[in-house]
């Protein structure tokens, strides 16, 4: 990878999309909606490997010229299973976490969670006031959800949602964080799932969080992606966004989408075409 960050603007915003790291699954992993050869297929005429899944971890953060905002923050130390860059790839930009003073999480799940704290369970971003909407901050710190969650997860939540609850605004539905930038429900992948919606100047960008995990779904919204909690609801959510997106032609950003997850989206048939890149 030649560059860990891609920066660009929006209106008067400068934004830097950091990778956190990259995992490479099998082919299998992506969807059980249809048999292996048709998917080997689609993901083959659509520019993709047809034996393998690369899956980016996206962290996206904003410079409004007042706030240093951070949207996630990857896996950080949680798990062998990943080591996160993005404290790394911070300071190779200048920034320190003590520089960020607001934290935006999309969701639960520890590949976006992952950072808020350091090995010693003291806060990564020391300075930093978060927002998460109250549906996925009350079901993550439900002990009857924790007790249905592998132990391993049940330690996370335990030892990490403490460190920043003095710190933390919850949203209801929909609401504008800062000028321009609003937070909304993006219901089925998990509880409280919510994406990001940045407009200025008449221009819009759409951080689709986990909405999306692979372009292919854009292509065929009503397949299955074995990571959503709730799929039916998630492909509900996944047809009104990239309508919207199409519609408005809005800038979009992927959590997992091939780094630096951004592009723009066209109507296709019954779906719409992923065209990366900034426009």
């Amino acid at each position: 990878m030649i560059s860990e960050r891609y920066p660009f603007r929006l209106g008067g915003y400068s934004c830097i999309v950091f990778i956190d790291g990259r995992e490479v699954r099998p082919v299998s992993s992506l969807t059980s909606s249809i048999g292996p050869e048709v998917i080997a297929q689609e993901l083959r005429a659509h520019g993709f490997s047809p034996t393998e899944v690369v899956s980016d971890y996206n962290i996206l953060f904003i410079d409004t010229s007042r706030r240093l905002v951070l949207v996630d923050t990857g896996w950080g130390c949680c798990t062998q299973k990943m080591q996160g860059r993005l404290l790394r790839n911070l300071h190779d930009a200048g920034l320190a976490s003590e520089d960020i003073d607001l934290v935006i999480l999309t969701h639960g799940d520890r590949d976006h969670l992952g950072g808020l704290v350091d090995l010693d369970g003291n806060a990564s971003y020391p300075n930093a006031t978060y927002v998460m909407s109250q549906e996925a901050w009350q079901w993550y710190n439900d002990p009857q959800n924790l007790a249905r969650l592998p132990t391993e997860f049940r330690e996370f939540y335990r030892r990490t949602l403490p460190v920043i609850g003095e710190h933390l605004q919850t949203i209801v539905g929909e609401e504008e964080i800062l000028p321009g930038l609003s937070l909304l429900p993006a219901p089925g992948h998990r509880p409280g799932h919510s994406v990001l919606r940045l407009t200025l100047n008449g221009k819009h960008l759409l951080h689709l969080a986990d909405t999306v995990g692979h372009p292919i779904f854009m292509l065929h919204p009503d397949w299955r992606w074995p990571y959503d909690s709730l799929p039916e609801q998630a492909m509900q959510t996944r047809r009104q966004l990239l309508g919207w997106a199409a519609e408005n032609q809005a800038l979009m950003f992927g959590a997992h989408l091939p780094f630096p997850g951004l592009g723009t989206v066209i109507a296709q048939s019954d779906g719409w075409l992923w065209e990366p890149g900034e426009k």
